[in-house]
């Protein structure tokens, strides 16, 4: 059986080589990687076959009789709509199963955004989403209930270790987008460090705003807060996750864009073996007994340093969860049977 991936240029990139699948799975963008990737690999390991395609013509080309299943992964406010509404409409109307993945919510992002969702939602025969939380927030907007399947944790599951030393080793890691969630923290993480002196490791995107702001991190207070920069990649986020004490995970619940994210970046702190402190979104909400979640920061840092031994058993409970929901396995079999079972319904 084969299954037509629809993706934008970024992702064709990594998925220009001889293994497709594993080029996807090195991907920067966490939706290709934790997700795409995944059920990409796993569709090829039950004998199937894969065609990653960029449209830029309304689909020219395709012979969708050739396709048991189309999956679109998110849609970007910079793609072209109409190609991509074309081939959805395609897609349907040769019966090839259409599966929307939907891992931001679509409805307060810029315009080309709703537009094409709220056209395909219309037609699509699946709707996959990455939590629970999206999956209520996408309810209204779909026939049927969206199936919830979580972003995967990718790579092998360290030994719990929190040790600090005199200075505090501190990580933030992601999308440059999310820094300002940092930022909002940063002069309370400053108050802290005060008494406590901290190292703040940014692993993100390279670009001149995040160094500059890196620097004024440093001009403003240093020694008692370092900041330091890493760019992004998969290496440098696993070796800083090896080198830190806390991860921090900061965000806002009252922001609509981040009402439906998933727990990826607490599931992965904790899969490294390493103490999570988020801000208390919906979807973080399962790892309340694995982590730390509160509105300050810095007062989630000093929790954790006054209660060493609880840290280290929080660590585990949520390692045992995200072996349970977040494991690569796992979830490449849930878009397996998902994947499968739609092919053979065609």
């Amino acid at each position: 059986m084969k299954a037509l991936w629809l993706i934008g240029s970024l992702a064709a990139q990594f998925a220009a080589g001889e293994d497709p699948e594993g080029g996807i799975l090195d991907c920067p963008l966490a939706s290709a990687r934790l997700r795409m990737g995944v059920a990409a690999r796993e569709w090829k390991r039950r004998g199937n076959r894969n065609v990653f395609r960029t449209l830029d013509a309304a689909g020219a080309g395709i012979d969708w009789d050739a396709f048991e299943v189309c999956v679109v992964p998110k849609f970007f406010f910079d793609f072209p709509l109409e190609p991509w509404l074309d081939a959805c409409r395609a897609a349907s109307r040769s019966r090839t199963r259409l599966v929307l993945d939907i891992c931001d919510y679509p409805f307060q992002k810029p315009s080309a955004v709703p537009a094409f969702y709220t056209e395909a939602l219309k037609i699509c025969d699946v709707v996959t989403v990455n939590s629970e939380r999206m999956a209520e927030l996408m309810a209204p907007h779909t026939v049927r209930r969206p199936s919830v399947i979580e972003d995967a944790v990718l790579g092998a599951m360290a030994d719990a270790a929190f040790a600090p030393a005199k200075r505090v080793e501190l990580l933030w890691f992601g999308h440059p987008t999310n820094l300002r969630y940092l930022h909002a923290a940063r002069d309370a993480l400053a108050q802290y460090a005060a008494r406590r002196p901290c190292r703040l490791t940014v692993v993100t995107q390279d670009s001149a705003e995040v160094r500059g702001w890196i620097e004024a991190i440093n001009g403003r207070f240093k020694p008692a807060l370092e900041a330091r920069f890493i760019p992004w990649s998969l290496q440098s986020t696993r070796a800083a996750l090896d080198e830190c004490d806390v991860v921090l995970i900061p965000s806002d619940p009252s922001d609509p864009l981040k009402a439906g994210a998933s727990a990826n970046r607490i599931a992965e702190a904790l899969n490294a073996g390493r103490f999570p402190v988020a801000s208390p979104l919906r979807s973080y909400l399962p790892f309340a007994e694995a982590a730390w979640l509160g509105a300050d920061l810095a007062e989630g840092i000093r929790w954790a340093l006054a209660n060493p031994g609880e840290v280290l058993a929080r660590i585990r409970r949520g390692q045992a969860l995200v072996s349970e929901k977040f494991a690569a396995d796992r979830t490449g079999r849930q878009w397996g049977d998902l994947l499968e079972h739609l092919a053979r319904s065609r």
